[in-house]
């Protein structure tokens, strides 16, 4: 199964802020961290302020692995679709759980990079710099059908 990739982070090669995933079939996981306390100026302006628009309850960076984990489940070959690199680095961060250690995955888990813009969006509601919602749109761009079905459905 696809799932469509998004994270926001404290600019060039800064900490990560905010991830989040959107399957094929529309369930979504979205996870973010504790305002960090040194932010980018930009980030600070553009981003943190719309981080926990989707209700997201901060978690510590620990959860992050264990939340991944339980969201690709017994998936045997997910494949994680992003429009850049660096969220597939700071995904792949996320799983590494300690030196040697990672979360139990599928054995193969496969990474595509789609450059595309997801924005401008057709997308109703569709809020820009928010991971949760960067996710959406690049599975809205991508996908064949785009109908939207969440968690709560």
């Amino acid at each position: 199964m696809r799932y469509f990739l998004d994270c926001e982070f404290n600019g060039y090669r800064g900490e990560l802020i905010s991830l989040a995933l959107v399957r094929e079939d529309g369930y979504e996981m979205y996870l973010a961290k504790p305002r960090l306390r040194k932010m980018d100026p930009w980030v600070e302006k553009n981003v943190e302020p719309i981080v926990t628009l989707n209700d997201a309850c901060p978690q510590v960076a620990e959860v992050f692995a264990s939340r991944i984990q339980s969201f690709l489940n017994d998936d045997p070959n997910p494949i994680i679709v992003a429009d850049w690199p660096d969220d597939i680095r700071y995904f792949c961060e996320c799983l590494i759980t300690g030196p040697g250690k990672m979360v139990n995955s599928a054995p193969t888990i496969q990474f595509e990079v789609q450059r595309v813009d997801a924005y401008p969006t057709e997308l109703p509601g569709a809020v820009q710099h928010n991971a949760l919602w960067d996710a959406r749109a690049l599975r809205f761009k991508l996908s064949d059908t785009n109908g939207v079905r969440t968690n709560a459905d």
